[in-house]
């Protein structure tokens, strides 16, 4: 087991959590979408909305000057916003080549600085209209692959990275090459069960979490692709795991089906995010 003990509520009474991102100042912030909010839990207090997106947000991630970004896939924006510490939302982008996004999903920043993100709205088996790109701190963005059934979740380590499509049940990777380029995809891991992966974290040991929505636990991949464990959680739809506080071994996982957050002490730290080296 990965974790000592069980996931326990950390916050209950929200329909649709998703997106827990750690913020520097030790808070947890969590998206809760049917009601558009941005909610944030600091370490001693109450769950409070800090913001709302008048859309979807589903992800979100810290950048390191504390600006938050939030993946939103609702028609009002359905691409990425950045809500200053102040609280000013900015518009990032949301068209490639001036066709629209689909609507983002879930986001993740690299140790240079680079932020990727996955845009899946709307896609299904029978259109794949999915989508997942690159976007670089000078405002570049790059279409890395495209043709996916619902890309969700998305993490790298220090040779690739790695996407939930939760349709097809698996996670992908693609080789981030010395030379900046990605490479093409390679299916990585075809998980078991019901639905499939959405939200996915690294542990310090190389080891993926992943919220496997519709099958009541996060499975542990390890660095050859093999599921080894699964954490078992309270309710049967999982949507994302992050690693925090202070020695980043906090475990929290959002679950939508008990509208509640659990957590619970990992065995293993969470490897750091870019605004943590």
């Amino acid at each position: 087991m990965r974790i000592e003990g069980q996931l326990d509520p950390l916050v209950t009474g929200y329909d649709s959590p998703e997106g827990p991102a750690f913020a520097p100042d030790g808070a947890l912030f969590v998206v809760n979408w049917l009601s558009s909010s941005i909610l944030r839990l600091p370490p001693a207090g109450q769950a409070e909305e800090w913001f709302n997106t008048g859309g979807i947000p589903a992800g979100l991630a810290f950048n390191r000057d504390g600006s938050l970004y939030v993946a939103d896939e609702g028609d009002r924006i359905h691409g990425l916003l950045r809500i200053t510490p102040a609280r000013q939302s900015l518009l990032v982008v949301n068209q490639h080549l001036g066709k629209p996004l689909n609507g983002a999903n879930d986001l993740v920043f690299d140790y240079e600085g680079r932020l990727y993100f996955s845009d899946p709205w709307g896609s299904s088996l029978a259109d794949p209209i999915g989508a997942f790109y690159r976007l670089f701190p000078d405002g570049r963005l790059d279409q890395l692959d495209c043709a996916l059934a619902f890309p969700n979740g998305v993490a790298f380590d220090a040779s690739y990275l790695y996407l939930a499509e939760t349709l097809h049940n698996r996670v992908l990777r693609y080789a981030r090459r010395p030379d900046g380029t990605v490479g093409p995809r390679e299916e990585w891991c075809q998980l078991d069960g019901p639905n499939g992966p959405d939200g996915m974290a690294f542990d310090v040991e190389g080891n993926l979490y992943v919220a496997h929505f519709g099958a009541g636990r996060v499975d542990v991949v390890d660095q050859s692709g093999r599921v080894f464990d699964q954490i078992a959680v309270p309710g049967s739809k999982p949507t994302n795991v992050a690693f925090g506080g202070p020695d980043n071994r906090t475990l929290v996982v959002t679950e939508v089906e008990t509208a509640s957050v659990y957590h619970a002490r990992a065995l293993v730290p969470g490897a750091p995010l870019w605004w943590q080296i």
